[in-house]
């Protein structure tokens, strides 16, 4: 099944996401951003119905408010079909799709480990690809986290204080210099440099 038709098919079958299906290329086919019991309907259609039996790869991505998954699947023509989907990173659960797609379990794991996904269905296992130790709550691929903040040799996460306290700090430090110039003023007022 080529492009074309996989889109007119996902059209008659899906009405309200026709419009949004993209194909920026002969062998490609995206989704736009669905919410997950529109996702599961989607993807369990392309594989039972469209016969996109092959699963390749997930993409997360940190969309500001929310967190996007991009399964990626194909079929015997070699069309990659792009499903994807978006929850809010207050609440990142998703269900798993590996007892579809079995291939997608390692890469489940890397949105659990890497974004914070939550994945009702995901079958025990190791952590993946973080290594043991890594603090818990400490999601890499977001984007707040920050590189220079995490301590590999303690493995602690390790960020500024708050904005708060920086504040504070900032508006003690323009009373103090406010203070300085006022007396360096009244020095200078008073005829001159002192020794």
């Amino acid at each position: 099944m080529k492009a074309e038709e996989t889109i007119l098919r996902l059209k008659e079958a899906f009405p309200d996401i026709g419009d949004d299906l993209k194909s920026p290329s002969p062998l490609r086919v995206f989704t736009p951003f669905l919410e997950p019991k529109r996702f599961e309907e989607v993807l369990i259609y392309a594989k039972d119905k469209l016969n996109y039996y092959r699963g390749l790869h997930i993409v997360g991505t940190d969309e500001g408010e929310n967190l996007g998954f991009t399964y990626l699947v194909s079929n015997a023509d070699g069309v990659i079909l792009a499903i994807r989907e978006i929850v809010p990173k207050s609440n990142p659960h998703i269900r798993s799709m590996s007892d579809i797609y079995p291939a997608m379990l390692m890469h489940e794991r890397e949105l659990v480990d890497l974004f914070g996904a939550e994945i009702e269905g995901l079958p025990e296992g190791p952590s993946y690809p973080l290594p043991d130790g890594w603090p818990k709550g400490q999601y890499p691929m977001r984007k707040e986290w920050n590189p220079k903040y995490f301590n590999k040799m303690t493995m602690t996460y390790e960020p500024p204080e708050e904005k708060a306290t920086d504040t504070a700090t900032a508006a003690n430090d323009n009373k103090d210099n406010a203070a300085k110039t006022a007396a360096d003023e009244k020095s200078t007022a008073g005829g001159g440099a002192s020794k």
